[in-house]
């Protein structure tokens, strides 16, 4: 039956607009607020749904709320600006953003876009003038931080901190490249990412902390005062050896500009050595034969089995696109209309051992070691990907499945891994792409190291995670910086603590993960810390990322 949906903000007596929506008596009012908040790409939370003044209860079905073909409903929305402060203030606790990184971090965490939700609240302006009129934000150097009364909380100062390094030296004075060196040491980013422009230009800039000479050397403003007032030779005393050696100023600065052409020519070969590879490793038609591959196993599955099955989800390298040559992997998960949600050991093992019988009886000779493993179906394909079959019930929502997961022990919780495998899959899919390639080209990397265990050897999802977290950082321009920004981040593995929040809170957390030494969340998972330390040991993977080349 058709209905009229009427959207309202709480404070406002009159509807934003209106639209007719198609839906099914026995929809439950919780169901349809959540179809109305998807389709309308709204963000706030408790909406109620009213009918003749009254709001409808969660639980009750439309039919039983006495909705009919054409009734008119009104979709209140708690929305304002105050609110949509406290959404953004939330996404700023852990670390200050640039607007970018803000606007996807909201869209991570509520679905939709920081300038639809602004639209919603009556904001027509840009973001960034939103935020420079909130007096609970400030932006300095190109990042958005919150303005903390507790000292000791102040915004990141990347001028601060650079001041910090030069008085740690004996002499105040320090060459730029090695300062930037120690600086992303210290913080695990780079100082370009942060101020948005060349060191040089950044310290130049400056005047008032810093004095930058021709031959790439900073120093304090206070040191290179002091050094002035010191008495100096007379001109005439030098020797003609001194004044011979000395170089006109425009002599040196063309010295500079040629040595700058010549490390941006050495940047750029060392790029495109990185992208030479990813095309090797990545190819187009490996892609699509993998991709009929996954066609023809879940066609099979659907037409022979008797499962009454609601949604199928690819996971794994190949459902996220991250796959390489030579190391492929595909997870394909079935949703299933009517299993329960808990007790998977009473149906999961026979459910695995049927499916199994069906594909060994209709698959070609192309699989290899169709078998059961303790939550899935594995083969091999035409020796070209590594496959697994996964079932999980049909959840209504995300909520949901975590609110299952929060009711069960450790050990029956990791068989619901692939109940979240949708979410997994679209963490992935919305990284740029450039991302992608970081992601397969340090599963390349992985590959060519000699792991003593498979303990050691990092997963492929801590690749993933590696990149995404590196990106969102760093911000790098060219896959040379990308790899070597994650490689920092492995060599420190140990002093990791990355809490996600495009689907949870960190109070979800499960907390006994928080006292492990390396803490690397799984993104849609609060139960999961992918570098748990039962299931691997970092200690080689520091020592290599430290260590070793990419290429060798």
């Amino acid at each position: 039956m058709k209905v009229q949906v009427n959207l309202k903000i709480a404070s406002q007596n009159e509807a934003t607009s209106k639209v007719d929506f198609t839906v099914n008596g026995e929809d439950t009012v919780q169901n349809v607020k959540q179809l109305i908040s998807a389709s309308q790409m709204l963000s706030f939370p408790d909406p109620c749904l009213v009918v003749n003044g009254k709001a409808l209860n969660d639980k009750n079905t439309l039919t039983e709320c006495g909705v009919q073909e054409g009734t008119s409903m009104d979709f209140v929305m708690q929305a304002s600006e105050s609110f949509l402060i406290e959404q953004i203030t939330e996404l700023l606790q852990a670390r200050d953003l640039t607007c970018d990184e803000l606007g996807l971090l909201y869209c991570y965490k509520h679905g939709i876009s920081i300038n639809q939700a602004l639209k919603v609240v009556g904001y027509s302006e840009k973001f960034q003038d939103f935020i420079k009129k909130e007096k609970k934000f400030m932006v300095e150097n190109g990042r958005v931080a919150l303005v903390r009364s507790d000292t000791a909380l102040k915004p990141f100062s990347a001028a601060d901190e650079l001041k910090r390094l030069l008085e740690e030296s004996s002499s105040g004075s320090m060459d730029i490249t090695g300062l930037c060196s120690r600086f992303t040491q210290k913080f695990n980013v780079s100082i370009q990412s942060i101020v948005n422009m060349r060191p040089a230009e950044f310290l130049a800039k400056e005047k008032d902390l810093f004095v930058v000479t021709g031959r790439g050397q900073v120093a304090l403003k206070s040191v290179a005062a002091t050094q002035q007032r010191q008495p100096r030779m007379v001109r005439h005393q030098q020797s003609e050896e001194t004044q011979a050696a000395e170089r006109p100023a425009a002599k040196v600065q063309q010295v500079e500009e040629k040595a700058r052409a010549v490390e941006a020519d050495s940047e750029a070969a060392d790029n495109e050595q990185y992208m030479d590879l990813h095309n090797k490793i990545s190819g187009r038609s490996f892609n699509s034969k993998i991709a009929q591959i996954l066609t023809d196993i879940v066609d099979t599955v659907t037409e022979k089995s008797f499962l009454n099955i609601s949604q199928v989800v690819r996971g794994g390298s190949v459902g996220k696109g991250t796959a390489i040559t030579g190391a492929t992997d595909a997870e394909v998960v079935f949703f299933l209309k009517g299993l329960p949600h808990g007790q998977h050991s009473k149906w999961l093992p026979s459910l695995l051992k049927a499916v199994a019988g069906v594909l060994t009886q209709h698959l070609d000779s192309g699989v290899e070691g169709i078998c059961t493993t303790t939550d899935s179906v594995h083969m091999k394909v035409k020796g070209l990907v590594e496959v697994d079959l996964r079932f999980s019930p049909e959840f209504e929502s995300y909520p949901e499945t975590i609110q299952a997961m929060g009711e069960q022990g450790p050990e029956t919780r990791r068989h619901f891994t692939a109940s979240l495998s949708k979410e997994k899959v679209q963490f992935v899919a919305k990284q740029p792409g450039q991302v992608k390639v970081t992601m397969r080209l340090l599963k390349w990397w992985r590959d060519q190291q000699d792991w003593s265990s498979a303990m050691m050897r990092p997963s492929d999802e801590m690749l993933e995670v590696i990149a995404v977290y590196s990106a969102l950082h760093a911000r790098p321009k060219d896959q040379r910086s990308a790899i070597a920004s994650s490689m920092s981040l492995m060599a420190r593995f140990t002093e990791l603590r990355v809490v996600w929040s495009n689907y949870y809170n960190k109070g979800d957390v499960w907390q006994p993960l928080m006292q492990h030494r390396s803490l690397l969340m799984d993104p849609v998972n609060p139960f999961v810390n992918v570098a748990d330390p039962q299931t691997f040991d970092p200690s080689e993977l520091m020592a290599l990322a430290g260590s070793t080349r990419f290429f060798w």
